[in-house]
């Protein structure tokens, strides 16, 4: 007869439970998920399997002895039972206690190191991310939900652009390997950006994500490379080679995908500015252009002629105007002094004909023909003057002039006369 779900899970329940090996049970392994949710859920994991373990809350309160951490080695004391609802078996924990950090941690941090030596890491070889890409390449599993959210993502925000999928499986044995011929097509078909994406999971399904031939291959590659791997404790090495990390690969896809309304709008804007900026050029061209028409006319000989013209009338104007000025001013001044030549010509003629009377009434009163007039007689002697009686000897022939004429005589003695007559 058949047996129901339930009860093959309550016998294997009863039969686990009652192994009294399992009732009080030790584990070493390292931590590979860890939540938090009123009682305490994490995974321990080695190289072969993995146990689901859960803490309940006052269990934790006495026997958590370290933080739970992914990546932490730990021992686990607690008993095995089986959850019905979950159809798997796990571990109840009672303590924790740190062993340090898990070999496969370890292992990661040292390739992480090594990679990190190498300039792997380094922001300077970070590729920029381009604004307005027009093919965008997806690296991620097949008919997924992950797919299927980037494409609606894109569908919403903008459909013009061409998504190319490079499908790959992200999860198990080997999917480093075909991820990293997944890129390798992307780059191929010419895409502007590449999109690596996978849904959240426990370290463990994570951990290809870590792998050294992934890491070097995301490096080399030309094309710029967004990693978006669902997971928030931890980081994935691919993280930090990508030239850009998001949180979800729906995130990575609306980082890509600009809003072809806002583009549209962001053109139109630009087109109005150009516009508007090159109307502005025009009306500053146009206003140079006269300006420079003005000046051209201003510096033309036509310009410089009539200018030089104008300047000549003006100043054969003024010189008109100056020498009509000095004209009327000196024939002013011509006549003023004209006059007052005039008045002192008079006043001189007036006063040297006085003098003049003056001099000729002095003369006529000391001219000897006034004396002869009164009966003297002017004496000459060879034509001299006769100043005494010294020049009279005797026989001397002498003339006289008198106020009517002039005679001539002989001396016949002269006699001097007495000083005391």
């Amino acid at each position: 007869m058949p047996y129901t779900v339930s009860q093959i899970t309550a016998y294997l329940k009863n039969l686990l439970e009652g192994q009294s090996t399992l009732r009080n049970v030790e584990v070493v392994g390292e931590i590979s998920e860890y939540r938090r949710s009123g009682q305490l859920y994490f995974t321990l994991v080695d190289n072969g399997a993995k146990l689901p373990c859960v803490m309940f809350a006052d269990s934790a309160q006495r026997g958590l002895l370290c933080s739970l951490n992914v990546g932490r080695k730990v021992k686990v004391s607690g008993r095995i039972t089986v959850y019905p609802q979950g159809g798997r078996y796990q571990l109840y924990a009672t303590r924790v206690e740190d062993v340090g950090h898990g070999p496969l941690n370890e292992q990661l941090q040292k390739l992480a190191l090594a990679l990190k030596a190498e300039g792997l890491f380094d922001r300077e070889h970070k590729k920029p991310i381009p604004l307005y890409p027009r093919r965008v390449g997806l690296v991620t599993a097949n008919n997924s939900a992950v797919l299927e959210d980037m494409r609606r993502v894109f569908r919403e925000r903008n459909p013009y652009i061409q998504l190319v999928l490079s499908p790959c499986r992200v999860q198990g044995k080997g999917a480093a390997r075909e991820i990293c011929r997944a890129i390798r097509r992307a780059e191929r078909a010419g895409v502007d950006v590449i999109i690596v994406g996978r849904g959240g999971g426990s370290r463990d399904d994570l951990l290809e994500f870590s792998d050294e031939e992934l890491v070097r291959t995301v490096y080399a590659c030309k094309t710029p490379i967004i990693s978006a791997v669902g997971h928030e404790i931890d980081y994935m090495l691919i993280d930090y080679v990508a030239d850009a990390q998001v949180q979800t690969p729906t995130a990575a896809a609306e980082k890509v995908a600009f809003s072809a309304d806002e583009f549209t709008m962001t053109l139109v804007n630009m087109h109005s500015d150009l516009v508007n900026a090159v109307l502005r050029s025009v009306d500053s061209s146009r206003e140079r252009l006269a300006r420079l028409r003005q000046g051209m006319r201003y510096v033309s000989p036509k310009e410089q002629l009539r200018r030089r013209r104008d300047i000549l009338r003006q100043n054969r104007d003024a010189m008109a105007r100056a020498m009509d000025a000095a004209t009327a001013d000196a024939v002013r001044r011509t006549s003023e002094q004209r006059r007052a030549l005039r008045d002192s010509m008079r006043d001189c003629l007036r006063a040297y004909r006085n003098r003049l009377s003056m001099l000729e009434t002095g003369l006529t009163a000391m001219s000897p023909y006034r004396l002869l007039e009164q009966g003297y007689a002017f004496v000459t002697v060879g034509g001299r003057p006769v100043k005494g009686i010294g020049d009279l000897p005797a026989g001397t022939l002498v003339r006289g002039f008198l106020a009517d004429g002039q005679f001539e005589a002989q001396v016949l003695s002269s006699e001097p006369a007495d000083p005391e007559t």
